[in-house]
């Protein structure tokens, strides 16, 4: 692959946490109180936000103005979690085609000779990840950003911007409408996700040949040609959920590196696992009603 499978999944993990401080900054410049976090105004909270990102990392939910804690420490432990899917087949095709003519004075004989090498490989990859808004937003180090990327990658769409920011906004304006629901018949638990499909398939040929007349009384090769035919298909499905924690106190503990520390409090972790398997059931049911639709469709 192009990109490590580890890389992509920094890739989403940069963007999302991005997304979460874009929607902390937004909040702020959005606040009315004149101090907001200690002695700072929002002008001087602002800046020293944007001006030193590692500032982040240095930030308490319970020093802000009563006017952004609430709503701060309602949302830092809301959890996002990742599945990632990635399906490579790889298919190399050599072979030869030979074909020697021997020409009498009244007729051609001819013999041909083909080899032939099919290899296929065939690659499937699967891993899920676990963030929450405050690990992304205060615990992430920097430097595993350092290198995410700002603009689409249009060869290799899954390690470009994908605009996660969008599901971040949509959760965060659904859910304050008090409507956003949870899975099957739970409303206590609000979430929402998104499914992302990329197929990214490349072609090389190579294919010379060559001619020459046939010779009275020799066998000559009147025409060879090589034939070399490589395709790979990049098959990538992530799926994104970002969820609600109705159950506070079982939430995991993160360390200084927004790392999952194990065991002990992990039932958000099982819970966003669970969420995931049904967003991929979900997903399966949804496939297979495309495709009856459209047997359908054939049919008539």
């Amino acid at each position: 692959m192009p990109y490590k499978s580890e890389e992509i999944a920094a890739v989403i993990r940069c963007q999302a946490r991005d997304a979460v401080r874009n929607v902390i900054l937004q909040n702020i410049e959005a606040a009315k109180s004149p101090i907001l976090y200690e002695r700072m105004n929002k002008q001087e909270l602002l800046a020293w936000l944007t001006g030193n990102t590692e500032n982040f990392h240095s930030l308490k939910w319970d020093r802000f103005t009563p006017e952004l804690r609430g709503p701060f420490t309602f949302y830092k432990d809301t959890s996002i979690s990742y599945d990632f899917t990635i399906d490579t087949t790889e298919k190399n095709v050599a072979g030869v085609n030979l074909t020697l003519l021997r020409q009498y004075s009244g007729s051609t004989n001819a013999a041909g000779l083909v080899a032939s090498n099919d290899r296929t490989r065939e690659v499937s990859r699967h891993f899920r990840a676990f963030d929450t808004f405050d690990s992304l937003a205060r615990l992430m180090p920097e430097r595993a950003c350092n290198r995410a990327p700002r603009t689409e990658n249009y060869v290799f769409p899954a390690a470009g911007l994908l605009r996660i920011n969008s599901l971040v906004n949509s959760f965060l304006i659904a859910n304050s409408w008090e409507n956003l629901a949870g899975p099957d018949k739970e409303f206590t638990t609000a979430q929402m996700a998104d499914t992302l499909t990329f197929t990214t398939k490349s072609i090389g040929n190579f294919d010379p040949s060559t001619t020459a007349d046939p010779i009275i009384g020799k066998w000559v090769p009147s025409s060879a040609s090589l034939n070399i035919d490589n395709t790979r298909q990049d098959l990538h499905t992530i799926i994104i959920l970002i969820s609600l924690s109705p159950d506070k106190s079982g939430l995991p503990q993160f360390d200084e590196f927004g790392r999952i520390l194990a065991p002990g409090k992990a039932s958000a972790k099982v819970a966003a696992s669970a969420a995931l398997d049904k967003q991929k059931d979900f997903n399966t049911q949804s496939a297979l009603t495309r495709f009856g639709t459209g047997v359908g469709r054939i049919g008539n």
